[in-house]
């Protein structure tokens, strides 16, 4: 479907210190080192000057700045939790110890996961937050408190204010199917909790969406500060004068991020720190990747922060370097962890402003060689960084150099095309490369009847007629370049809250499961079907095995493969295109 409908609807220099995760190399600050341990934080300090953190059942110590660790149980009864790797731990001044995490061991969602499809109640998602105490350093726990059942997708901030109120950033799902924040505060070290107001910005409604993944710190006028994930290119703040029981002001602050959660923490020089995913130097416009991670500093009790400073990156399509951790293990060096991207890093403060990692340079794209494979489609083809990490041109690519064929495969998928739009673009994007092989599979976007227009659409972008036209000149004009063209049926389509919003009205039927792709694709994915055979062209039938398997969980958004579905149709296909080339 075009971009509109998408955003309504996903050098390594010798100084540097460098890690590999996630198939991506990570870049870290040139003054940075890496940390001599792989556990991630939260950490806190203990009494004598030791480090604790906590895994899914354990807590950890070490006492020679992680070389070593010892572990001891949280739970006497192991099989009824475990904590998430999105998690908050405090060490209150009086040395009690508090962990935040939601409890994987209950985590319930409805088959399918199906969030936000009509018939599942909001409420069939489960994923509780609870807290623990430990009055020892972590030696022996308390029974976990349960502060709430609804699903929480993450915490990660918790903090002690001057009066010595506990203040815990949390979220939960909403009856509007997104997230909103709810923060919850004790007075008592932990052991009772209450229940803030609730802050919601609202807008989206998919598991992700919402004003949420907040972090707090408390100002020196005694106000708490709160800063929320959003998918609107910016943070959002809101504010306390109470303590954290009421929240106000909720409004998009000046801090540009991508959707990711930021991290604040106060220093112990009397600076507000900020570490999060602000967009990369080299796609400043982008509200999705997590490629770099950056810190900035407020000296003004967050009015206004300093320039970011990029403290680790990886780049390359679906790379990340996110969900951060950040500990101040002495005055002025901070450890700084991740739970995507596998970042364990250490950096003083005043070794920030010495050195940069270089402005990433994309490689310029090379042009395909001649006699390979040409990928041509739409955006079920392209690329899609930050939502896949390999799309199937890229996995039959693989498939290929695994078998010892040196033919180059060229992704030549455009976001939004219609057949109408790709015979424009056919000479230059097809031809000029003289392919041997070329896989069309176009029709998402041609069939679609825009019923979300003002005045609504009646018929589809491109009639059926025409589209059968298009793809047969595509097929004719290939057979006298003599390259062998492959067609592929579309992928089905399946209703989300947001497409149900845009889609659910005549043609479509809404309350039907196939309501969004019966009515009027499947018309076109059967002419597909008949050119094939008319024309004795090979025939990959993406729409009837995703359909023959839980659609659902192929999709990202309803419409798009995810990298599952991505896999599968790189196995079907790959056969068909060994059949090609012999």
């Amino acid at each position: 479907m075009n971009h509109l409908i998408l955003t309504l609807t996903s050098l390594l220099l010798a100084p540097m210190a460098a890690l590999h995760a996630a198939g991506f190399p990570l870049t870290l600050h040139p003054k940075a080192q890496k940390l001599p341990f792989t556990h991630q934080g939260p950490f806190v300090t203990k009494a004598g000057g030791g480090v604790l953190c906590v895994d899914a059942q354990n807590a950890l110590s070490s006492a020679d700045e992680g070389r070593t660790w010892t572990s001891t149980p949280v739970f006497r009864e192991a099989s009824k939790f475990n904590i998430s790797n999105e998690r908050a731990l405090l060490r209150t001044r009086d040395g009690v110890v508090i962990a935040a995490w939601m409890n994987g061991a209950e985590k319930k969602t409805p088959p399918g996961w199906n969030w936000g499809v009509k018939g599942v109640d909001w409420q069939d998602f489960v994923l509780p937050t609870y807290v623990c105490r430990s009055l020892d350093d972590g030696k022996t726990w308390e029974e976990p408190v349960l502060l709430g059942r609804p699903w929480c997708g993450c915490i990660h901030s918790m903090i002690e204010t001057s009066s010595g109120r506990i203040v815990l950033v949390g979220q939960e799902i909403i009856p509007q199917w997104r997230h909103a924040t709810v923060n919850f505060v004790s007075d008592d070290k932990g052991r009772t909790w209450q229940r803030s107001n609730m802050l919601d910005y609202g807008v989206g409604a998919h598991d992700h969406a919402g004003s949420i993944e907040g972090t707090v710190v408390e100002r020196k006028d005694g106000s708490l500060y709160l800063l929320l994930r959003t998918e609107s290119g910016f943070l959002w703040e809101a504010a306390s004068r109470d303590g954290g029981l009421k929240w106000a002001g909720l409004q998009q602050s000046q801090i540009k991020s991508v959707t990711c959660c930021p991290q604040m923490t106060r220093l112990a020089d009397g600076r507000i720190a900020l570490l999060w995913n602000h967009p990369p130097r080299h796609r400043p416009d982008s509200r999705t990747s997590r490629e770099e991670l950056s810190l900035a500093f407020s000296s003004d009790e967050c009015a206004t922060w300093s320039k970011p400073v990029v403290v680790a990156a990886s780049y390359g399509g679906g790379a990340r370097v996110s969900y951060p951790y950040l500990y101040e293990r002495k005055p002025g060096e901070l450890w700084i962890t991740t739970m995507q991207g596998g970042l364990r890093m250490k950096v003083n403060v005043a070794g920030l402003g010495q050195a940069e990692i270089p402005v990433f340079q994309p490689p310029a794209a090379s042009l395909p060689k001649e006699g390979g494979i040409v990928m041509f489609g739409d955006s079920t083809t392209a690329e899609r960084p930050g939502a896949v990490d390999k799309v199937y041109a890229a996995r039959v690519s693989e498939m290929l150099q695994s078998i010892g064929s040196s033919l180059s495969v060229h992704n030549a998928g455009t976001p939004g095309n219609t057949t109408r739009e790709a015979r424009k673009r056919f000479e230059r994007d097809v031809l000029a490369h003289k392919p041997r092989v070329v896989v069309i599979q176009f029709g998402l976007n041609d069939a679609a009847v825009d019923v979300w227009k003002t005045p609504p659409a009646s018929a589809p972008r491109v009639p059926l007629a025409e589209y059968e036209q298009n793809l047969r000149w595509m097929l004719d004009t290939l057979r006298t370049q003599k390259a062998k063209p492959v067609l592929m049926t579309t992928n089905p389509l399946r209703w989300t809250s947001k497409l149900r919003d845009l889609y659910g009205k005549p043609p479509y039927r809404p309350d039907d499961a196939d309501g969004f792709d019966a009515p009027v694709l499947a018309r076109y994915n059967e002419a597909v079907r008949q050119l094939a055979k008319e024309l004795a062209v090979p025939l990959v039938e993406i729409h009837d095995l995703f359909a023959g398997k839980n659609a659902d969980q192929l999709l990202l958004d309803g419409m798009h493969p995810n990298d599952a579905g991505h896999e599968l149709i790189a196995a079907q296909l790959m056969p068909v295109i060994r059949a090609q080339i012999r």
